[in-house]
């Protein structure tokens, strides 16, 4: 980490990165495997910069020194506070990201609990079933309140007490797989698990030399993923925790605020969901399409270029992409990394071309993280290969096309409906992830549980498939089977108010269908205006879509009445007009007409309209002019140009 000829002063005095991290691993290696050692050594480094929390116009830091003292005061205080439950019984953790999960997560451990990390994404229903299924004592949360005996994490900061016991460690953190509460699976790892994930790490440090490049001195990852999900837990937190690094915290998590704190802070690595970079991605593009000439054609071919050319590319996309850098996340960033569903290659080339360094992951909750693309070369990063195996772990493919792994660093238990498996890290392990392999890079091809078998016996890939559908208007789509086995593609439809925008959706589905050459293969086409993902979900999954459209659980779009569909849309859309008009000039929806003005009835100001626009900007893609003849000031007026746009 430092390619720059500063001299870093948080690795221990080493002279490298290299040097400071395989002599800490290698003490680590000398010890018991337990989440007491790693607690040492992750917080040995008492000095170096823990984590940064924006404070107003200031940047709070808190040491790892300071973090360790905070866990061991409170840890006695949550030992009191579930002295109702036994040690050695799993506990939920429940909380938002942030230092005080950290020290209430090893605060349990010291305690002598087993964390479990609840997926907040999950439904309050499907948590409630985990919680019974397996008999979890007790949950430790920042407000939310389950039917377990649920304590709030911030007593444990107000309460000192001291008991005086030696401390037992728990020992096993569990994590939860996403699902409905017929198919949560629970993961359990040890410490061991945890020291041969950070062996991996190791080599990724050691053998790509931009995952361990400093900006100014300082490596700062961004804390965006979830600590719950076992990639922000072990690619994020245990990986860049160990060796003492800096985590940057968000306030919130809305788009402006991310990019806001990257540059604030100064972040050099992010880790996050495709689903993040695509949208980064699309209004990238948005903003690039929407400035005057033929600036998009410009970018286009430069960015092709820079896809052919690697030496030559790169120097192009530093000092031709500078301005679309500084949009996004400055010049900070040293390496990005998607991972945990496919990415689509335009978005890998857009990034990888515009002057970042962005990488594609791959892992599970049974098996941990097991690979990352750590190739130096553009043109091998835009494949979308997921990289060879990590050496604790090794990859075989099955007659079937499905990936097999095995190694130490996989999940010790996976438990699933009173049914508990104990890993044996001699045998493979299938992920049901289709791959193929060449050169030793590994490319995932969807799950073969999605396949879908069409009436001639022939399979369709539907996540090979999607990636070459590009259909305008189109917010998402998702091709499955329906309760009749009919391949079916819903399309989620964005931005149409009127029967010809329908149409034309509909037609551009027909056409990508007849360019791939299953048009007869899939006879139905969905349209719908709700949203495939719901609240705080990040990737697709083709069970629920397809029990919500056999359930007919959505708004699909009848063509042969899309005029009447098509009013009913305008009727929402006015009211969000409203709703954005009333956000905007802090006062009530009643008093808002549509044919209210903004400035001569409302009283707004011209800085009022510039939030307004933006507002409007963001929430439905559509740029307004301030020309005079298109200059908009009323809700109807601003209808009607969203319509017509």
């Amino acid at each position: 980490m430092g390619l720059r000829k500063l001299r870093l002063k948080n690795i221990a005095g080493f002279r490298n990165i290299d040097e400071y991290v395989r002599d800490k691993i290698a003490r680590y290696a000398q010890q018991e495997k337990n989440f007491e050692t790693l607690f040492f050594y992750m917080f040995s480094e008492r000095e170096n910069i823990m984590a940064e929390i924006s404070d107003g116009y200031r940047i709070k830091k808190i040491t790892y020194g300071e973090c360790a003292d905070t866990i061991k005061k409170i840890y006695p205080a949550v030992k009191k506070m579930l002295s109702f439950a036994p040690q050695g019984s799993v506990v939920g953790l429940h909380m938002a990201n942030g230092m005080e999960w950290i020290e209430i997560f090893w605060a349990l451990l010291m305690a002598g609990y087993n964390p479990l990390l609840m997926n907040s994404r999950l439904s309050g229903e499907v948590l409630e079933g985990v919680l019974k299924e397996y008999g979890v004592a007790a949950v430790v949360s920042d407000g939310k309140t389950f039917a377990v005996k649920t304590v709030n994490a911030a007593d444990a900061f107000i309460e000192t007490c001291d008991d005086g016991e030696k401390t037992v460690w728990g020992n096993e953190v569990l994590f939860m797989t996403s699902g409905t509460s017929d198919n949560v699976k629970l993961c359990a790892y040890t410490g061991e698990n945890f020291y041969h994930q950070i062996c991996d790490s190791v080599n990724i440090i050691t053998k790509c030399p931009q995952m361990k490049k400093h900006y100014e001195g300082e490596l700062k990852i961004l804390a965006l993923l979830p600590f719950y999900h076992v990639f922000g837990f072990i690619a994020v937190y245990v990986w860049f925790g160990f060796f003492s690094r800096t985590f940057v915290f968000l306030k919130d998590l809305t788009p402006q605020t991310l990019l806001n704190t990257v540059k604030k802070h100064k972040v050099t690595h992010i880790f996050a969901v495709p689903l993040v970079w695509e949208t980064i991605y699309k209004k990238a593009l948005q903003k690039i399409r929407a400035r005057e000439g033929n600036t998009y054609q410009k970018f286009q071919k430069a960015l092709a270029f820079v896809g052919k050319h690697e030496k030559a590319g790169s120097i192009l996309s530093k000092m031709a992409f500078k301005e679309v850098r500084e949009g996004l996340f400055g010049e900070s960033i040293c390496f990005l990394i998607t991972g945990g569903s496919g990415i689509s290659p335009d978005a890998l080339q857009f990034f990888n071309g515009i002057g970042y360094h962005m990488a594609n992951g791959y892992g599970m909750s049974e098996i941990g993280i097991t690979s990352v693309e750590i190739s130096m070369q553009r043109k091998m990063r835009n494949q979308g290969s997921v990289g060879a195996p990590f050496g604790g772990t090794q990859y075989s493919i099955s007659t079937d096309g499905e990936l097999l792994v095995k190694g130490e660093t996989m999940a010790t238990r996976i438990m699933q409906k009173g049914e508990v498996r104990t890993i044996d890290f001699e045998q493979w392990f299938n992920t049901r992830d289709l791959v193929k392999e060449e050169n030793g890079k590994y490319y995932l091809q969807g799950r073969e549980d999605d396949l879908i078998v069409c009436k001639n016996g022939e399979k369709i890939n539907p996540e090979l498939l999607e990636g070459k559908l590009q259909i305008k208007n189109a917010e998402g789509l998702c091709l499955f089977a329906d309760s009749k086995g009919v391949p079916t593609l819903l399309v989620s439809v964005g931005g149409c108010f009127t029967v010809e925008a329908f149409q034309e959706v509909y037609d551009c589905a027909v056409a990508e269908l007849e360019k791939a050459k299953i048009k007869d293969e899939v006879p139905v086409i969905a349209l719908t205006t709700d949203k495939l993902l719901g609240d705080g979900e990040f990737k697709i999954s083709r069970k629920k879509i397809a029990k919500r459209y056999n359930l007919g659980s959505f708004t699909l779009v009848d063509r042969e009445d899309a005029a009447a569909h098509t009013k009913f849309l305008l009727s929402i859309l006015e009211q969000e007009l409203r709703t954005c008009f009333a956000q905007v000039l802090q006062i009530d929806e009643k008093e808002i007409s549509p044919t209210a003005d903004f400035f001569l009835d409302l009283g707004g100001s011209s800085l009022d309209y510039f939030t307004l626009l933006g507002v409007i900007k963001e929430k439905y893609g559509v740029e307004i002019a301030l020309t005079d003849d298109k200059k908009a000031s009323s809700v109807q007026e601003f209808y009607r140009l969203i319509q017509k746009d």
